[in-house]
This record gives C-alpha cells, structure tokens and sequence, in this order.
C-alpha cells in the first residue's frame, strides 16, 4: 500500500529544511495497493541536530544502533536502541569525528556505523514483529563527519527512496518513511554514492495508527508525496 506521512507541530511552528522540533504526532493515510512488496515513501532528509529528533509517535517495534558491539543497549528521547554490530559486515566508532552533541546516548548513536556489502545490499527490518496491513513509520540515519569522507551520500529504501548525507550540517542527516505492511517484516534496500561499502547509523521502527488529527494541526512534509498518492488514485 502507498502511504503518505505527515506530522503535527506546535503551534506556530513551521516546516524547515532541517527538522529541530519533536514530532508530536503522526498521520498515515490509506492509498491503493500495489502488486508488489511493501514501498517505503519518505519524507525528506533532515539535518540531524537534537535527541528531539528520534521520533516516539506511535509505539515501538525495533530499534537499533549500528554500534561496535552487540551487547547492551541506549535510550534515547525515551527510545531504547538495542547496540548490534553485524548489520553489514563491520562497524566503525568515531563518525562524530569530535563533534559534540548534547545528549550523551544521541552521542553514541551518531558516534558509530554498520559498514559492508558492497556498493548495494538490504537489510531484513523488524523480522517476524509486523502484522500483515498495519501501519508503520521507519526512521533511519547516516553520519559520518571524518574530513577525509565528507560529502558521502547513502540511498536507502524499498520501492522509494531517500538519500542522506552524512556530513550535512552538523550531524548528517535522518529521514523518516511509512509503509503498511505486506507481511511480518519489511525489506529496506541501501546503496552507497561513489564509495565501496553501504553504511548505516542506526534506524527503528514504529507502529502507528490511521487516526487523523485535525486538518488544522498537520503539517505535510514533501508534497511530492501528495503527487504519489493521487497517481496511484488513478491507476
């Protein structure tokens, strides 16, 4: 199914290239069904700033920090990200490359990455925890501030996509997509631009609900979403 995502902000508040607010809440909408798995569609790349970044709507399914070790775990803005060091091969500590960051565990997270499988692969995500036609948001970062890298740029997604930057801003980049799901997991492809390997910082997983908030309260962040929906109205 085609989804679209939106969000509800505070009152006077306003869509920004870089996403500095807490998202308060969050609408998916149903669209007409497609032939095959199920397609992430996105909202667009934002610039990493805050632990108000990591999004709490709904409730979660999986998260994960693409960290050295496989053994314990961080929370962050009240997230606990499970530490996994095999998504893709290896893993690296140090893309903050001295940056600070406010929160301590945001730290961590930002601070390491998942590297491996050659210049394209996938990534199985929340594997036997979704149920077939629910709703869900997926969130997903990439940093990597090493002045040697600067300037890579990651493609993730599943029939849509989204690309972050890892160095931009201050943090690199974080984008956030729905879906509804086609079974109990859902595939999530990554493509690296112009180097060997794919990374991943970190990315979770979260269940949420049809219910609309009032039309008043939402903010749709990418109206080319809004144009996704209506052609696949027509097909």
């Amino acid at each position: 199914m085609l989804c679209v995502l939106s969000y509800k902000f505070d009152s006077g508040e306003t869509m920004k290239t870089d996403l500095k607010n807490v998202i308060a809440g969050c609408a998916l909408f149903a669209c007409s069904s497609v032939a095959f798995a199920a397609p992430i569609i996105w909202t667009p790349a934002q610039n990493t700033s805050a632990a108000s970044d990591v999004a709490t709507v709904g409730s979660l399914v999986e998260a994960v920090n693409a960290n050295t070790t496989s053994t314990g775990s961080i929370t962050v803005n009240t997230v606990e990200f499970a530490n996994v060091n095999n998504l893709l091969g290896d893993s690296f500590a140090g893309a903050l490359s001295g940056a600070s960051v406010a929160d301590v565990d945001y730290a961590s997270l930002l601070n390491s990455f998942n590297y491996g499988g050659g210049i394209s692969t996938s990534l199985v995500l929340a594997d036997g925890l979704l149920s077939n036609g629910a709703d869900y948001l997926v969130q997903v970062w990439f940093t990597d501030l090493r002045s040697a890298y600067s300037g890579r740029v990651m493609t993730y997604g599943d029939g849509g996509t989204v690309n972050l930057n890892g160095s931009s801003g201050d943090l690199g980049q974080f984008a956030l997509g729905s879906f509804t799901a086609d079974g109990n997991s859902q595939s999530l492809a990554l493509a690296s631009n112009g180097f060997k390997n794919t990374h991943i910082t970190g990315y979770q997983v979260r269940q949420v609900t049809r219910d609309v908030p009032e039309p008043s309260s939402l903010l749709l962040m990418g109206l080319g979403l809004f144009g996704l929906r209506l052609i696949a109205r027509r097909r």
